[in-house]
């Protein structure tokens, strides 16, 4: 954009309007409002250091090594920087150094959450969660123990509990994921979760005797007239709406940290991999990983089950070689 007028007014009139054709460029671009408020208040925030003209006399690169000498920590330079690579693409400006230092932000951050997941210390372990499971049993707390029950054994994130309660399979919806009471065992049936699109709809066997009957005492509290229950009546996926439900009012990911920690191997990496419909990459950013095979998933491309495999071959090898 070329100021005519240098008059700081005019400037100023001048932004706001060009301010609103880039919030037009963003809705354009399918952002949701929030984050669209979120860009045009960082480039708002970026004005306010160097003044409504920045576009004009700042490079990609000169405001990149600004930032960078800014008080901000990784996290805010990310948030500008990803703000300020659109605001750059939208005037047809070069952003190739703010992509690259995104992408710099990014590595290190994700380096330094490894480092603080792996050095989680927690209040309760694994056997507290399933005393209190089994608590919530014990006095008849069907709900939470259904909750509790598919958190702490099938790893299940939030999304995976707008459950809808059945009999019969025929009677089952796709609009939500499904507890079918069968004869002699539960099937859960998960159409509505994070990476449904990536790994397709999910199936497991429960043969839990406790949790068939934790399951089958819940429908025949609540069964309506068409022979369905919901496990929740208004399903926000939200995480307050979860905790008031699970051990200690514990989140899930918190639950799912715990497990990992106290059972950091490959095999159960790769068990909760498949129940979550995640790969071992993100449990190993986002949660406690073994660093036997955290090396094996960054030296290799392969799926999950070529990786266990080369880690049995490995543990295998290494024992047969101590002795």
């Amino acid at each position: 954009m070329v100021i005519m007028d240098n008059s700081k007014k005019d400037i100023k009139i001048l932004f706001l309007v060009y301010i609103m054709d880039f919030k037009s460029y963003l809705e354009n671009e399918k952002l949701s409002s929030n984050t669209i408020k979120n860009h045009i208040r960082n480039i708002e925030k970026i004005i306010d250091l160097y003044g409504h003209d920045f576009i004009l006399e700042y490079s990609d690169i000169d405001i990149v090594d600004s930032i960078k000498k800014e008080e901000f920590n990784l996290s805010q330079q990310l948030t500008l920087s990803n703000s300020l690579s659109k605001f750059y693409k939208y005037n047809e400006l070069s952003n190739d150094h703010i992509v690259n230092h995104i992408a710099f932000l990014n590595n290190e951050l994700k380096k330094k959450y490894i480092k603080r997941n792996w050095e989680l210390q927690f209040e309760y372990t694994k056997k507290d969660l399933i005393h209190e499971l089994n608590n919530f049993y014990n006095i008849g707390e069907w709900k939470k123990y259904i909750i509790s029950y598919l958190l702490i054994y099938l790893n299940t994130r939030n999304e995976d509990l707008n459950i809808e309660i059945v009999k019969n399979l025929k009677n089952s919806s796709k609009e939500y994921n499904n507890l079918i009471i069968r004869k002699n065992d539960i099937l859960y049936i998960r159409c509505k979760y994070k990476t449904q699109s990536i790994y397709g709809d999910k199936r497991n066997q429960i043969k839990s005797k406790k949790f068939y009957k934790a399951l089958s005492m819940y429908f025949d509290k609540y069964q309506n007239d068409n022979d369905r229950v919901y496990l929740f009546d208004k399903f926000y996926n939200s995480t307050n709406q979860i905790k008031k439900h699970t051990p200690f009012n514990l989140m899930e990911s918190t639950i799912l940290k715990i497990i990992l920690k106290e059972q950091n191997t490959l095999h159960k990496a790769n068990k909760i991999s498949i129940h979550r419909g995640t790969n071992l990459q993100t449990l190993e950013n986002n949660y406690n990983i073994n660093r036997w095979f955290k090396f094996i998933i960054h030296r290799s491309k392969r799926s999950n089950i070529e990786v266990v495999k080369i880690y049995i071959f490995m543990k295998i090898f290494i024992t047969l070689r101590e002795k």
